[in-house]
């Protein structure tokens, strides 16, 4: 099957393009990649061995260099063996991707001619459908983090979105142009970022009207995860958390991206959102990222919370997580591109909500807390 990565030049896509190659080849086993565990064989899920990758980009370098740079920064695969990969890297088609409406910070990184939304959603489908073929495809967005978009009469419904894109409407993000595009062509669609993408009503009633599965949005990998574990201990305990306050670094395209405010807004709305979603009160919250470059695509968090107990007495607690962002989110996303394969397979349409064990922000389901997730997924495993 065919997979086409959004952002295919980033670290955690040239992370899920290397390593399925190096499985492939024998340089790696499949270690860390949830569906590989034996209680799934009997899905017959998609063959790492038979994925096959392309994708759109914004950026002016190969898909090689870009893989190169995240292997010798962050000493995630021996640039060696990575060496002996580069033709079949190189034989990826990659085509030029597009910024509508994305701001400042990811516009300034593309170097291509501006098209009206019209022109971008024919272009897109014309990748997508030149790319696929015959064959099934899954699409995903690992782009960069847009600005935030709050819900907007042209996101009410599949006419008023098109019309948006007929008169060139600057409320519709390159985001929600890949997604509608993906879906039009009967592609499931898996929303790995912050970014609008397929979060408006719009986009659900297409993806029901051609009987398309998607899911989203914004993988849970670290901090997030950390905090769907732990809110309901508090809350099992009956324990008050007063307040939560968490501080992250990272140092890769995506750090740098997120220091533009607008793009920021977005991302810290799907971190924030969950401890009171799940506590069903509001504490003190406070979270800040910030970009730092040494860390390149490895990233920091530390979390603060304080909490009341017996006789109102306070206490805290801390914690720190450490990871790299790229290789966390990696072998998740393999996941979400077998399980949306399966999906289509099985004749599912629209949102998925099973899936939100995957998410910080889990499209149109109340289910936060992980092992609740859990038990949504499994029950669904166990359905197909």
């Amino acid at each position: 099957m065919k997979v086409w990565l959004i952002g295919i030049k980033g670290a955690v896509a040239t992370t899920i393009v290397v390593g399925v190659l190096a499985i492939k080849r024998g340089l790696s086993a499949a270690n860390g990649i949830p569906s590989e565990d034996e209680s799934f064989s009997r899905l017959n899920l998609v063959r790492l061995e038979d994925i096959k990758f392309g994708g759109h980009d914004i950026r002016n370098v190969t898909l090689y260099e870009a893989a190169y740079q995240n292997v010798r920064e962050n000493n995630t695969f021996d640039t060696t063996q990575l060496a002996k990969m580069k033709k079949e890297i190189e034989s990826i088609p990659v085509s030029c991707g597009i910024v509508n409406n994305c701001g400042n910070a990811i516009s300034a990184l593309c170097d291509s001619e501006k098209l009206t939304l019209n022109e971008a959603a024919n272009q897109i489908s014309s990748d997508l459908r030149h790319y696929a073929g015959n064959e099934d495809c899954v699409v995903v967005n690992l782009a960069s983090t847009e600005p935030y978009f709050p819900p907007q009469p042209e996101y009410a419904s599949l006419e008023s979105f098109e019309t948006a894109i007929e008169t060139n409407s600057n409320k519709i993000p390159a985001s929600a142009i890949y997604a509608y595009c993906a879906i039009k062509n009967g592609m499931p669609y898996v929303n790995f970022t912050p970014s609008l993408g397929n979060d408006i009503p719009a986009i659900k009633e297409l993806a029901k009207k051609r009987g398309v599965p998607h899911c989203g949005k914004d993988g849970k990998t670290g901090e997030t995860l950390v905090k769907t574990a732990l809110v309901p201990m508090f809350k099992h305990r009956h324990l008050r958390i007063e307040g939560w306050y968490g501080s992250n670094i990272l140092g890769n395209l995506d750090g740098r991206i997120l220091r533009h405010p607008d793009n920021k807004q977005s991302k810290l709305i799907t971190k924030t959102s969950v401890v009171p979603k799940m506590l069903g009160y509001e504490p003190h919250l406070g979270s800040r990222i910030d970009y730092f470059p040494p860390l390149s695509d490895h990233k920091v968090a530390w979390d603060f919370i304080s909490f009341k107990g017996f006789l109102d007495h306070r206490m805290n607690m801390q914690f720190t997580w450490q990871g790299c962002d790229s290789v966390l989110a990696a072998p998740l996303v393999i996941d979400l591109i077998r399980f949306m394969e399966l999906a289509k397979r099985k004749g599912i349409s629209g949102l998925v909500d099973k899936l939100a064990f995957y998410f910080k922000d889990p499209l149109d389901t109340g289910v936060l807390d992980l092992c609740s997730q859990y038990a949504l997924f499994s029950e669904w495993v166990e359905q197909m």
